[in-house]
Formats: C-alpha cells, structure tokens, sequence
C-alpha cells in the first residue's frame, strides 16, 4: 500500500475495525488531512504510525 504523509498529521488512533481488523485515524476528518489505514495486525499498526510520525510532509511510504 503507498501512504502520503499530509501537511497536518493530528492525533493518530488505532482502532478495531468491524471486520476484525485494526484501523489507523487521525483526528481530523477534512480532505486531504484525513487518514485512515487498515492494518491486519497490532503490532503492524504500531509500524506504520511510527514511520507516519517520523516522515516529513508529503513523503511516499509504503507497507
């Protein structure tokens, strides 16, 4: 999956989606800040917002 890292990240959330997966959200709900990335693991989720926190503005991550 290819991920942009937006100009403002807010606060990240990992979450339980309804398929039994995890789910990363930000705060924010306005285009093109929104974020949210399905994960199938904790500890996955936990990688990528590491790699979220740490990359600058419009960086191209991939998972």
């Amino acid at each position: 999956m290819k991920i942009i890292r937006p100009k403002i990240l807010g606060t990240l959330k990992i979450n339980i989606a309804l398929a039994g997966n995890y789910l990363i959200i930000n705060g924010i709900n306005k285009p093109p800040n929104k974020i949210r990335i399905p994960c199938d693991t904790y500890e996955d989720a936990l990688e990528i917002v590491k790699r979220l926190e740490n990359a600058k503005a419009g960086d191209v991550i991939y998972t």
